[in-house]
């Protein structure tokens, strides 16, 4: 921002010096400035991307069209200016707490770790961050901020993680950096989806503050060694949990519809009994709605929420808004039905994924997060979370789906960890559940962009499964502490 404005700043300067009044007008200038960037801020947190314009803006901040114009020309600059405050914002804050001189880096992490648990108690940035995570699947510059940042961010670990074990290469300090601030972006998406107890979180604190000293301070051969052999090698990541054949990706696929279609057939075909064999009618009705729900999962994945009309999924699929509307009668009928259609297909995939079999628990877990890891690295996939979770912050429906959906996911886990770990209270199987969700959660900021192809993947997917093992079994943080609060 100081050097977009410098120019202007120092012309000002010497006007200001010519008229004797320099300082007044430099102090009413900087005033301004602040005054629209808080606006702005404001706006774009509250009202999202799709709200964002400068007129509010200028509103906002008591200030005419054309005098916010003056400081700021156009839209994407100003856009910029405040999504860059608020991640360097955070960012230049944690590189302090990083560089503190004459603290230890078990120390200085500590206080990492603390920070980042205290900011994401914060609703505002919370709300701000899901803003920008969808506005940067629009617009390169943003897209650009938020990977800057996001490899700064991971560096700040990588680093620490270097000071703390000297042994460990470049490439696994990089790898578990990248697993603790998926983890941190994790916990912020599922405390926005939350409402567990304080005694719940307190609990889910302590588990992955032991869950951090692991990851920070063991060697590899010490941390999860049995899951890096040949059972759960890339090879076999490629076939898929099940071992046989490719591995299906859902989204996109005629199977993520199935069961939001049926559900809606019945729903809105009450004259029709469902036991009944279905007419030619009632299929002519099923498949057109499945190429509905399929034409509006894309768009929304693709264009945004802002994109998201009746309007612009009729034209998709090829019919008029009247036509359209004979199936899904409003906006919340159609985002409802494409948000569930997705979300309960992943939901019974997981589930049956990780009921009893002859498989061990430990094996069905680490098969769930292959399964999971491969769905966050398909950009599509990225690009529709990313809008819900901001679409959640202004329309009630989508938050409400969101939390179910969230409550369901996890349990998959709790009764996974709670089958490992059959003396863990219901309490201590929740926060582990939590944390092992949480990491996975937080990866697409890291792969919405190249997907599989980012770098170092095989080598993440490995320490996820490593740790999301210690965490069910209860056995993180116990066989060597590093980390010291003391």
């Amino acid at each position: 921002m100081q050097e977009k404005l410098a120019p202007r700043a120092s012309a000002a300067k010497v006007q200001g010096e010519i008229a004797d009044g320099g300082s007044v007008q430099r102090r009413n200038r900087e005033r301004r400035i602040s005054d629209i960037l808080v606006a702005a801020t404001e706006i774009f947190r509250d009202e999202g991307y799709a709200g964002f314009t400068t007129r509010k803006v200028a509103v906002k901040a008591g200030l005419t069209l054309s005098n916010l114009q003056y400081y700021f020309p156009d839209k994407e600059e100003l856009l910029s200016i405040i999504i860059k405050n608020f991640l360097h914002g955070f960012l230049d804050q944690y590189l302090r707490i990083a560089h503190r001189r004459g603290v230890t880096a078990p120390r200085r992490c500590a206080a990492l770790i603390e920070q980042i648990f205290e900011d994401i108690n914060k609703a505002s940035p919370e709300r701000f961050m899901f803003e920008t995570w969808a506005f940067a699947q629009h617009e390169t510059y943003a897209s650009a901020l938020v990977e800057g940042v996001y490899a700064a961010y991971r560096n700040i670990f990588a680093g620490l993680l270097s000071e703390i074990n000297p042994a460990l290469s470049a490439d696994e300090c990089q790898a578990r950096a990248l697993v603790l601030t998926a983890q941190a972006e994790g916990m912020m998406i599922f405390s926005a989806r939350s409402d567990d107890s304080e005694k719940d979180y307190e609990e889910f604190v302590r588990t992955t503050k032991r869950s951090v000293k692991s990851v920070a301070g063991l060697t590899a051969s010490m941390l999860g060694a049995d899951l890096f052999g040949d059972v759960h090698s890339a090879t076999s990541i490629a076939q898929g949990p099940a071992g046989a054949g490719v591995r299906e990706g859902l989204f996109g696929s005629e199977k993520h519809m199935r069961r939001g279609r049926y559900e809606i057939a019945i729903r809105q075909n009450t004259s029709e009994p469902s036991y009944l064999r279905p007419t030619m009618q009632s299929r002519r009705r099923e498949a057109k709605i499945n190429e509905i729900v399929a034409a509006a999962a894309n768009v929304l994945a693709s264009e945004g929420y802002a994109n998201f009309t009746l309007a612009r999924i009729a034209k998709e699929v090829g019919i008029l808004t009247s036509g359209l509307q004979h199936y899904f009668p409003t906006h919340e009928d159609l985002l409802s039905s494409t948000i569930n259609a997705l979300f309960l297909e992943y939901y019974d995939r997981w589930s049956e994924m990780s009921q009893s079999s002859d498989k061990p628990a430990v094996d069905r877990l680490c098969a769930i997060i292959e399964d999971v890891f491969e769905e966050a690295c398909d950009p599509r996939v990225c690009r529709f979370s990313f809008e819900m979770f901001a679409l959640a912050e202004h329309s009630a429906i989508t938050r409400e789906l969101l939390n179910k959906t969230y409550t369901e996911y996890r349990q998959i886990y709790v009764n996974l960890v709670r089958e490992i770990d059959p003396v863990a209270s219901g309490r201590e199987c929740l926060a582990r559940a939590t944390l092992i969700a949480a990491q996975l959660e937080g990866l697409p900021v890291y792969t919405y962009s190249a997907g599989r192809q980012t770098p170092g993947l095989d080598r993440v997917l490995r320490l996820f499964k490593a740790i999301s093992v210690d965490i069910a079994r209860g056995s993180i943080g116990k066989s060597k502490e590093t980390i010291s609060q003391s």
